[in-house]
């Protein structure tokens, strides 16, 4: 299948962002949510830096300094989002 290829990092980022949308789905604020779906994204770039690279995760898509550029700017972009939409509430 993955020809030895290790699982846990990807399932915690998967399960993360499932947990926020989930959440969400179930009457927790969109911000929360997203929140938790950024976080989740940035663990991701976090483990792609701290794994070694024998250990070859599912996250590895590219090279090691482009998979921490994507998954770093997909989590705070996610994270930037989800904090907009407070804004109305703090202002309205």
């Amino acid at each position: 299948m993955t020809s030895g290829r290790a699982w846990g990092p990807y399932l915690l980022v998967l399960g993360g962002a499932a947990a926020g949308l989930g959440l969400i789905a179930l009457g927790l604020p969109a911000w929360a949510g997203g929140m938790i779906v950024a976080f989740a994204v940035l663990a991701g770039a976090a483990l792609r830096v701290i794994l070694p690279d024998r250990t070859e995760s599912l996250l590895t898509v590219r090279r090691r300094s482009t998979d921490l550029v994507t998954y770093g700017l997909l989590g705070v972009v996610t994270a930037l989002v989800a904090a907009s939409l407070t804004v109305p509430r703090i202002f309205g």
